[in-house]
Formats: C-alpha cells, structure tokens, sequence
C-alpha cells in the first residue's frame, strides 16, 4: 500500500512545508485513490444494484408491440424486507456495559457512570446530529452488507470560545480580591456550568458504504479513504479554497498569478449546468490526513494525472496503534453477513444478496400477469355462422346482395338475426403460475412468514416463537458485527475525552436523582459529566443490541435463574446479563427491603398519625369553635372527638396495659369535657387540650406558638 509520507522515516507532511512535499502528498494520494476505486468497482457496482432494486429504479423489458398497453407492476417486497430488518434490529435501544476493573462499590459505580453517560452522549450526538446513526448504520450493515461509523473531535469548533470565557472569569476572579481556594472554587463552578451551554466536543456520522474504500493487513486497517460529493460553497470554504476561471480547485496557500482564483460571486457560471458539487478524497494513514478537492474542470481528468485534484489539508493525528502502524479510529466498520472471502464485494453480504435476480424476475412476471389482465379484461365477440349453410358459399344473411357491411357493435339486451361468441382471449402457459409461485417461495426465504407474525390458524404459540427465533439466527452474523463495531467507537470517544479533549464533559441522561445537578422537579434525568480521572486510561466496553421478543427474554431470564440456584454464576454476573446495573439494583433492593421492615413501618406509621393529629388541630383553630361552644353541643350534632395519637400530649397508652379496650364502644357524649375549660386569653384552647376524659379534643403541645386569636 503506498503511504502518504515520502519515505518511512520522514515526518508526517504538513499542508505549506515545500513545494516538493505538496507535489508528493497530493501524488500520492491521487494514486492511492486510483488503486481502491479499481479494487472496489465490483463492490460498487452491487450496491447499485441494491439501490436500483431497493428504490425500484431499474427498467423491465417490454416487447416493442406491447409497449402502449403494457402496464409495469412493480413489487415493493423488496423495500418491505429492508425497513423489516432494519427495524428489528434497531427497534430497541442499545445497552452499554464496562467490567468493573476492581472489586468494590466503587469500581461498582465508576462502571455505572460509564455505562449511563456513553449511552446519554450517543443520544446527545444524535439529536445534534438531527439523524437516526444507529438506524441508519444497521441499515447499510443489512441491507448493503458493509456499515461504517465516523467518530471526529471537535473541541476546536464546538468550543471555540470556552478558552476566551476561562480567562475572561479567571481575571474576573482576580480583581474581586478573593483568595486563591475561593477562586478555583468559583472558577470551577462557572467554566462547568459554561460547558453546558456548548456543543458536545465530539460528533459522529453515518459513512455511505458505497464512498468507503479501505486497505488492511493481519493487524487492522492500514488506511481509510472517502471519496464524496460536496456541496462546492460548503466545501471550498471550510478549506479555504477557491475556483479559478477553468473549474479547478485553486489551494488556500498557493501563490500562483496565472492560476488566481475567482471572486466568490462567480464561482457558480464555471459548473455550466453541471452538479453544484465537489469531489473531495478525504484519506487517513498511520500518520496524516490528507484531503484533496476536485473541481468541475478536473473531475474528467484521471487521478493519476497531475492536476486532477488540488491538495488543500495535511494534518497530523494521534489515532494510530503504537508500533502496529494500524488505526483505531475514527472510521469504524462493520461486515454484513460475514464470508471468508477477502473479495471486498464477497466478504460481507446482504440480506438481499441473491434474491436481486429473483425481484426483477418477479416484477417481470407480474407485469405480464397485468398486460394479459388488462388485455383480457373485456371480451370480444364474433359472429358464427347461421346452422346449415354449406362451407364455402355466400354466407350472409337474408336480403343482402353480398356487400360487405361495417362491423357491428355488440348492445347487451339486443336480438341479432345471427349468433355471436365470445372469442378465446391468449393465456399464458402451463408453467407460468409454476414459475410465479416458485419465484415468491424463494423470495420468502429473506423474510419468512414468521418473523412477519404470520402462521396458520393451528399453530401453537411456542411453534411460532421457535420459528421467528430460527430466522433470526441469520442475522446473528450482522448483529454481532455491529456491536464489536458499536463497542470500538465507544471506546475510541472514551479515549478521545481522556487524551485529546481532557475535560470533563457532560451529557443528559437518566442517573440517581440525589446526584449531579437537577433541572427541577423529581426526574431522574440530569447532567452526566465524565472526566480524564474518570476514565483512567480502561476503554474497553461491550455493546448489546436485543432485537428479540418478549418471549425470548422469558426464556432467557429463567436460565439465569436457575444458573443463580445452582451457584454457577454471581449474582452481579446474573444483573448484568439481565440488562441492569448490579449497584443499582443492591441500591434499591436494599431501599425496599429496608421500607418494609416492621421497625421502619410503625416509625412511618407513628409520623402519619402525628401529621394527622396536626392537621386536626389546625381544623378546629381556623373554624373559631370555642371549646366552649364544643361542649355545650349535643352529643347527636358533634361527630365524635378523633382518636388520640400516640406520641402527642394528652394521649392515654393504647392496648390492655393502658387500661383501654381494643375496641371500645362509644357512648353518648363519650370523651367530651366534664367541665368548662379554664378561659385563656382570646378564647384560645389550653396548651395540651381540652380536660377531661380519655380520648378528649387534643389541643397544642405546651411549647407551641399561640393559637389564632390568642395574645
């Protein structure tokens, strides 16, 4: 594979260093790019292919003579196949899991945090993004048989002013006169606080695998490239680049008079009437990015002719293996239905591969049902003719002179004075049906009936859930592809916090509502921040995609439970392999427990009874009864006193060791005063209630604050 470097001890090429440098690295790569478009064509011209099928853009063949009346049935089976697996295997969230590195609740809770804040930033990119990049990966992976993932940093971008704020609150700091703990304190909290406000430093995209080219040996991939179409405003101006009067790309450094670009207002007469778009090779090695940009005079020129591209960035990046000479990011890709062929048009495949004939034959096939159908649809009739007329003579009826009439047209209900027959329309052959429901028997096997749901009337539940089940394993090969994918670029954007934005950083998500800091209200969702000493140089995580029912997960659960009977795996593997988190679930099962205990209910039971026993009291003060007044009322009109409440003065002891019944039964009058109160001043009741009998009003604990209306 040739690098993008001189040699192999010559540094990593920098966009401006020398003319010699630029002519090599935009050279080379010219021929780099060269070299995987003749490798990839075949792999190319399948994903064409897919697309024509997928989005029924390819012609069915029409004789010449049928052309007018011949009416094209196309299928949308294929389409129908494609979102169908797509949506299963995206249909439920992933679940991100990290080892714990150490035994302990604290290990416990760092893999926690892991796992909550990776999968809040996946979210957080996607909604930046505006784009489905799980679906829409796991749609290349299935339908195309190859899926790839960018992941870049972006701290340069997104947080452009973050350094200009920092110094700003650093200064401002200083000048208050607070000291130097004060100051980092108050630092700190604001720079956080800011970091909310700004993008998230890493974003990802989806990558067509039809622009995707690649060269790898035993230890990984050795280099990546992207050959795409951009918009030539977008693209000219995030590199600096420019257009001259023949349609090429002119760089942002070259000096050159003869090649001087064109003022921006004129940029879009040198297209002519072609696509508004630039072709941009973007190729990653070991050691340097280089980005080339072809413009509408050099996109007919052969990439192995000079000037058929014009290099406008070389940049050094940090994303290679040590001592491998492989990369680990920021391009992760993922085989479809993985073959051990090293052909890249034969090493992953799709779901549809070898049913794309069938599709087209099938769309034949049915327009030819249409055409007969339509053609047939209305009879024609002939005219038969009279019984014993002799073969050969004047047939014609009675009282013409053997002229040739006009036809005639056929009015139902009419009498004719000769017979007429429907003629015979042209069927199709024997074997046409064979063929129709041989070609729609081979095409279920993309999608049987029963992952569609669909069984007859006897079948039982289980036999359906086995059936759907044995289906999927064929995409067993595409879900597994995708979550040693998945995991990779969790990692890679793990790493990338720790080593190249080395800042905490912060994204929404679910975690315990007593952490982090809350937007208001009792939600569980909050700030999730990660930093370097979060990480501490582990990447290493595993993602799950379940794209099951929820009879399998029954199924699933009950051998985890009876692994846990037979001790043959620890509870926290056990947590794990259901979908949870085993601190969480320690955390509240032990939350729960602790609730139900009788010691914690009788003291949740004693604070519900003296709330009530406040509230009662509040009653009776703000309705300006006096206890007068409530003693002189018959006994019929005034609903008996409440219960004491244990804990609250005045109450007697309940139970036989108090003296008192379990249930006693009231009488007229029971627990009322015997005599009036003593008189306080404002009319307000004694301090610890009314005297008299067992049961009497309660009235407020001696150190209460005066009632309403008392002095």
């Amino acid at each position: 594979m040739p690098s993008l470097t001189r040699d192999k001890g010559a540094p990593s090429l920098r966009w401006g260093k020398s003319a010699s440098d630029t002519d090599v690295a935009e050279r080379v790569t010219c021929e780099l790019a060269q070299q995987m478009q003749r490798d990839f064509q075949y792999r190319n011209q399948l994903y064409r292919d897919i697309d024509a099928t997928v989005f029924q853009e390819f012609s069915i063949e029409i004789p010449e003579a049928y052309r007018d009346t011949a009416v094209e049935v196309r299928t949308p089976l294929a389409l129908h196949i494609a979102t169908s697996i797509t949506a299963a295997l995206s249909v439920n969230p992933a679940t991100i899991q990290f080892r714990p590195i150490g035994f302990g609740d604290v290990y416990q809770q760092n893999s926690t945090l892991r796992e909550r804040f990776f999968e809040a930033s996946w979210r957080r990119q996607e909604q930046e993004a505006k784009r489905q990049l799980r679906r829409l990966f796991l749609w290349s992976l299935a339908i195309k048989g190859e899926g790839i993932l960018k992941t870049v940093e972006r701290a340069k971008s997104a947080w452009a002013s973050y350094p200009e704020e920092a110094q700003r609150l650093q200064d401002q700091y200083s000048q208050d006169g607070l000291d130097q703990h004060a100051q980092d304190i108050a630092y700190d909290r604001s720079t956080e606080e800011y970091k909310l406000k700004l993008p998230y430093p890493i974003a990802s995209t989806d990558v067509p695998p039809e622009t995707f080219y690649y060269t790898q040996n035993e230890n990984g991939f050795t280099s990546f490239m992207e050959i795409k179409q951009l918009p030539y405003e977008d693209a000219l101006a995030r590199f600096g680049a420019s257009l001259d009067g023949n349609g090429r790309v002119v760089a942002p450094d070259q000096y050159d008079p003869r090649a001087a670009g064109l003022p921006r207002a004129e940029w879009d007469r040198v297209f002519h009437g072609t696509a508004r778009t630039l072709t941009c090779i973007e190729a990653w090695d070991a050691n340097v990015q280089v980005i080339l940009l072809q413009g509408p005079g050099q996109q007919g020129i052969s990439l192995s002719k000079d000037g058929s591209a014009t290099l406008c960035s070389v940049v050094q990046h940090p994303y290679a293996e040590p001592g491998l000479g492989t990369l680990k990011g920021p391009y992760f890709h993922a085989l479809g239905i993985t073959t051990a062929s090293r052909l890249p048009e034969h090493a992953g495949l799709s779901v549809l591969f070898g049913y794309l004939p069938l599709f087209r034959l099938l769309d034949s096939m049915l327009t030819v049902q249409g055409n007969a159908a339509f053609m047939t649809g209305m009879p024609s009739f002939k005219q038969t003719q009279p019984p014993g007329v002799v073969p050969g003579l004047a047939s014609a009826p009675y009282g013409t002179d053997g002229r040739e009439e006009a036809p005639r047209k056929i009015e139902p209900g009419k009498l004719y004075p000769f017979d007429v027959a429907p003629i015979d329309q042209p069927q199709s052959g024997a074997d046409f049906n064979k063929l129709l429901g041989n070609i729609q028997q081979m095409i279920e096997l993309a999608l049987p009936s029963s992952v569609q749901g669909m069984a007859a009337g006897d079948t039982s539940g289980y036999a359906l859930n086995q059936a759907a089940y044995l289906a999927r394993l064929a995409w067993d090969p595409i879900v597994s592809n995708a979550e040693e994918a998945l995991a990779a670029r969790t990692g890679f954007e793990s790493w990338l916090i720790e080593n190249r934005i080395n800042e905490k950083v912060y994204a929404w998500g679910e975690q315990d509502p007593k952490r982090g800091m809350k937007r208001g209200g009792n939600s569980k969702a909050t700030w999730l921040g990660i930093g370097p000493d979060d990480l501490d140089g582990c990447h290493q995580y595993t993602i799950t995609l379940t794209p099951k029912t929820p009879s399998n997960e029954i199924i699933e659960i009950r051998a985890i439970g009876e692994k846990m009977q037979l001790k043959l795996m620890t509870y926290e593997d056990a947590v794990t392999d259901a979908g949870a988190n085993p601190d969480e679930v320690e955390r509240s099962w032990l939350l729960h427990d602790l609730k139900q205990s009788p010691e914690m209910m009788q003291k949740m039971k004693d604070e519900v009874f003296q709330k009530l026993g406040t509230i009662q009291q509040q009653k009776i003060a703000a309705s300006g009864v006096t206890p007068q007044q409530l003693a002189g009322t018959p006994a019929n009109q005034v609903a008996g006193p409440p219960t004491g409440v244990p804990g609250t003065p005045g109450t007697p002891p309940s139970g036989p060791a108090g003296g008192m019944p379990p249930n006693p039964v009231p009488s007229p009058g029971a627990g009322l005063p015997l005599a009036p109160p003593p008189q306080q001043p404002g009319g307000a009741m004694p301090p610890g209630g009314l005297p008299g009998a067992p049961g009497g009003v309660p009235g407020p604990p001696q150190s209460a604050l005066p009632l309403p209306g008392g002095r």
